[in-house]
């Protein structure tokens, strides 16, 4: 090739990139008034700087850096990353009406054309009406109503432990699927490879492996959605295509059954039963309508399963980690309930160190470290900065809870001695208009199984073929619900025929639910 073709080529190369970078420098100083953030790359931004592992602890980071509130940019896309409990409490709480939104995830709504209620989940007149379906049976009073079946759905949780103690986490999945699944569609399970188990566990796998919707680069970069899934570089949309196919089959099959129970006359009471028929009462339901049911209950379905289930391994590690506080615990439950009666939520009260004990569980271990990302529906001002409208904006509620004196330290002592400290449980459930309308529900489930496993079981570490404890480390996998990795640990009833007694009166007492 001819050496002056060659330099004019490479001469054309240098004259594109400065006059692109120049470009791209004029635009980004006509917003000079953007929060401070990690300097971003020309026409990219910051795409190469998102952290694909743990991001909670890289935007801590960034917050120490640059402040407690972020600009980031990603191929255009703004996001807004709020580090400290003032700025969420400033902008996602008092300014509700403009940061309720959420981003309209590109790729899963292409590829399922909005037909499911809980993926359309914009703020506006659907999102209203979702919250009104949640509250009818979620709110702090009716909460109450639904008691007799966490009771019940924690004997079988304690006998579960008792019977086959190395399997604890299944039995926690089993206790969270059993109440979620009885309240949204009425079915009772006993096993945790319960086909409504298995369908929920792989959407919500296959979503979370997939990468937050929020975080792909085609939400980032809308036009990537046209490529074909036979093309190179397209795994990411074969990849959502398994996560839509998983979450068709999660939402529809539990909810068609309930609409055949319906027309044979057999429906039991629930949520999507009770919502069917207030629909329905002259014999017709609009498609908007029956979708909206479906995905409404397939979002509690799923939301309750996994974080419940979080929490409360969080639990397990924490009292295995650090035996001194699971005698304290127990000593206090002893002092209080004694050995003739399991505890009830009557006794939450008496019972203060052992809610220390669970404010600090989900203080160390944030179930959803990142929320759910809110979206800024118009251009806003906070603290002299721009915030462009569009923006993801994201609450780290990991760095808030970070935010005490030794963080990393396991003391649920911290809140005895200083009451007016921050409650975990007021940030974990999310901000604003979007505050988790299922929080009473999971803070209450999460109380009665812990308090029931401090009365009737001795937790430690494993012991190995050795006959050596093994300390299981503090590891958490990396995602957007943060459980401990799997370990070991030994169960063992405080005392066999005491615990089956109690166990056993308990069962008899609540005469069984099966409606």
């Amino acid at each position: 090739m001819d050496s002056s073709f060659v330099f004019v080529e490479l001469a054309l190369a240098v004259v594109l990139l400065i006059t692109s970078y120049c470009i791209y420098r004029s635009l980004t100083a006509s917003h000079p008034h953007y929060p401070p953030g990690p300097r971003p790359h020309p026409f990219i931004g910051n795409v190469f700087q998102m952290p694909t592992e743990s991001p909670e602890k890289v935007f801590a980071q960034w917050g120490a850096e640059y402040g407690d509130v972020v600009h980031v940019n990603v191929l255009g896309q703004p996001m807004i990353i709020l580090n400290s409990l003032r700025s969420v409490r400033d902008l996602l709480d008092k300014r509700g009406s403009i940061y309720s939104d959420r981003p309209r995830f590109v790729l899963l709504s292409e590829l399922m054309g909005w037909k499911h209620a809980s993926t359309h989940t914009r703020y506006g007149p659907r999102f209203r009406k979702h919250r009104r379906f949640f509250n009818s049976i979620f709110n702090q009073r009716d909460v109450v109503n639904l008691r007799p079946l966490q009771d019940k759905e924690t004997l079988t949780l304690l006998r579960g432990m008792i019977e086959e103690p190395d399997h604890f986490m299944d039995h926690f999945r089993r206790y969270a699927a059993a109440t979620i699944l009885k309240i949204t569609y009425g079915y009772d399970i006993n096993s945790a490879d319960d086909l409504f188990v298995r369908l929920a566990e792989r959407a919500g796998t296959l979503t979370v492996a997939s990468g937050s919707p929020a975080a792909t680069l085609v939400d980032f970069f809308p036009s990537m959605r046209h490529i074909p899934t036979w093309a190179p570089f397209a795994s990411f949309k074969r990849d959502a295509l398994e996560v839509c196919k998983a979450v068709d089959e999660m939402m529809d099959i539990p909810f068609e059954r309930v609409k055949a129970d319906l027309k044979l006359g057999n429906a039991v009471p629930s949520y999507t039963s009770t919502l069917l028929g207030l629909h329905n009462l002259d014999g017709s339901i609009s498609p908007e309508d029956e979708e909206d049911i479906k995905g409404s209950a397939g979002t509690l379905f799923v939301a309750a399963e996994d974080t419940t289930t979080a929490v409360l391994k969080s639990f397990m590690l924490a009292m295995v980690l650090h035996p001194e506080v699971f005698r304290e615990v127990q000593n206090e439950m002893d002092t209080v309930v004694g050995n003739q009666r399991l505890p009830v939520i009557d006794d939450r009260s008496s019972l203060p160190y052992l809610d220390c004990v669970l404010k600090e569980v989900v203080r160390w271990n944030p179930p959803v470290p990142l929320g759910i990302p809110h979206r800024l529906m118009e251009d806003d001002t906070y603290r002299d900065y721009l915030l462009p409208g569009g923006s993801t904006v994201i609450a780290n509620i990991y760095a808030i809870l970070q935010d005490f004196t030794e963080p990393d330290s396991f003391r649920p002592e911290r809140f005895l001695d200083n009451p007016d400290l921050l409650d975990p449980r007021d940030v974990i459930f999310g901000f604003g208009r979007r505050l988790c309308p299922g929080r009473h529900f999971a803070d209450s489930s999460i109380w009665s199984i812990s308090a029931n496993i401090v009365a009737t079981m001795d937790i430690g570490k494993a012991i190995d073929e050795k006959g050596n404890e093994v300390t299981p480390p503090a590891e958490y996998t990396s995602g957007f619900v943060r459980h401990p990795k799997e370990f070991k640990c030994s169960i063992k009833p405080r005392s066999d025929k005491a615990v089956l007694d109690l166990i056993f009166s308990k069962q008899s007492s609540i005469n069984g639910i099966r409606n």
